[in-house]
């Protein structure tokens, strides 16, 4: 299995969660940046209804990859804007797609549901997910996603 973990990290938690997948499945990585400035919650909200963010790469080049894993924090119920881009600007057929996320309290459901539609949209196939909840150590979070990445039969 020739993989790529994709993520947006703001606080770190997401690209805890990305490097541990690195490490436990002998993946590739890209990290997502966004240049654009939030600086409030109102600038959380209302990027994630419009398509504001200005990300590094734009867009992915995956010809090599038969499976792509794809992370971001939720943001209110919502994944990030840069994910949401990358997303948007990624054509995923012929993709196995294995969407994760992190929070500190909930809204993972609903982000998640967010995310199968628009990898759908773009013609990917998802064939997992998982969430961790970050509002713990470092070495538990390692854990968590261990445990996730051994639930899905990956390890």
């Amino acid at each position: 299995m020739r993989s790529l973990v994709v993520f947006y990290t703001k606080s770190g938690n997401t690209g805890l969660v990305a490097h541990t997948i690195k490490r436990e499945l002998k993946t590739h990585i890209k990290e997502i940046t966004d240049y654009t400035h939030y600086r409030s919650i109102f600038d959380y909200l209302f990027t994630s209804l419009i398509d504001s963010a200005s990300i590094n790469p734009r867009k992915l080049d995956i010809n090599y990859y038969d499976t792509i894993f794809i992370g971001t924090p939720v943001w209110l119920g919502s994944m990030t804007p840069a994910i949401k881009k990358i997303i948007d600007n990624t054509d995923f057929k012929n993709k196995n797609i294995i969407l994760f996320n992190t929070m500190k309290i909930g809204g993972h459901e609903n982000a998640m549901k967010k995310m199968v539609k628009l990898i759908e949209k773009q013609n990917g196939k998802v064939v997992g997910a998982f969430s961790i909840r970050t509002n713990c150590s470092d070495l538990e979070i390692m854990a968590r996603t261990r445990k996730a990445l051994h639930d899905l039969n990956l390890t």
